[in-house]
């Protein structure tokens, strides 16, 4: 369907045998090789803003067209109501994906969502934890068993000081 041109042989008489197609088609190859799209995912913050990036992610770069995941079918398509505005945002963050993007493709998936924020909790869960032998761990018992230290029930001493170190 579409012809390799090989520029090391190529003649300038030899151009009248190749449409733009076929040229629009190599600078678009060129383009994908050199192109990271996690520059992309990392920018999209700056793009759409720390709300909707909450809710949106880019996808793909698939011919002309740029495929965004959204939370719920309702942003999907509130968002293309202003994907003309999205695709101003990003040629400004980068320019030279102006000639590639010609529209925005919005697709539901709300489990992509739902294991982002999964993971990010159990970082959250493994990051937050003191260890029993950690120092700012001692001095919070310590001063849980001086706030608690008039409590008579050992059981309800211990599960007041758990929850006074986990409420730090």
């Amino acid at each position: 369907m579409f012809k390799k041109i090989d520029f090391k042989g190529l003649n300038y008489k030899d151009l009248d045998r190749y449409g733009p197609h076929d040229l629009k088609r190599d600078e678009m190859n060129a383009f994908y090789e050199a192109f990271d799209f996690l520059d992309l995912i990392k920018k999209w913050p700056e793009i759409v803003g720390p709300k909707m990036c909450l809710v949106t992610s880019p996808l793909k770069l698939k011919q002309d067209s740029l495929f965004i995941i959204t939370k719920h079918s309702i942003y999907s398509q509130e968002l293309s109501f202003l994907s003309e505005e999205i695709k101003g945002e990003i040629f400004k963050v980068f320019p030279r994906l102006k000639p590639i993007i010609k529209k925005l493709v919005f697709q539901t998936q709300e489990k992509f969502f739902q294991e982002q924020q999964r993971e990010a909790q159990i970082i959250s869960e493994r990051t937050n934890r003191l260890h029993p032998q950690s120092p700012q761990f001692k001095l919070f018992k310590l001063e849980a068993e001086k706030l608690f230290k008039d409590v008579p029930d050992d059981e309800l001493k211990q599960i007041m000081i758990s929850i006074y170190i986990q409420s730090r």
